[in-house]
């Protein structure tokens, strides 16, 4: 779903957030992901953001509504700072189809 945490680094307190959800909207440098509880972040794309597809690299372009995606990154002045999206693959026909067991015979 979502979650921050905040550790101790040398230069002070740092907070990484992350969430799991569906893409409502994309705009701009902005990503809006609603989680499964209805928690929507704003995710702002910067130019270092890795986005990741089906095991690639992809483009910014490659985003859009109603995706399943994971977006993690840290929490600057209150906002959250996309430092990788991970597309999740689609369920339409992506794993195998397993095979029945034959019949033991009477």
């Amino acid at each position: 779903m979502h979650g921050e945490f905040t550790f101790e680094t040398k230069a002070g307190p740092r907070t990484i957030a992350f969430e799991r959800g569906v893409i409502e909207s994309v705009s701009g440098s902005d990503i809006v992901v609603q989680a499964k509880d209805g928690t929507t972040w704003t995710w702002v794309l910067e130019s270092s953001t890795v986005i990741r597809q089906d095991g690639q690299r992809t483009a910014t372009s490659a985003l859009s509504d109603g995706e399943h995606v994971f977006a993690g990154g840290p929490v600057i002045s209150g906002g959250y700072d996309a430092r990788l999206i991970v597309v999740k693959p689609s369920s339409g026909g992506s794993s195998p189809t397993p095979t029945p067991s034959p019949a033991t015979g009477s």
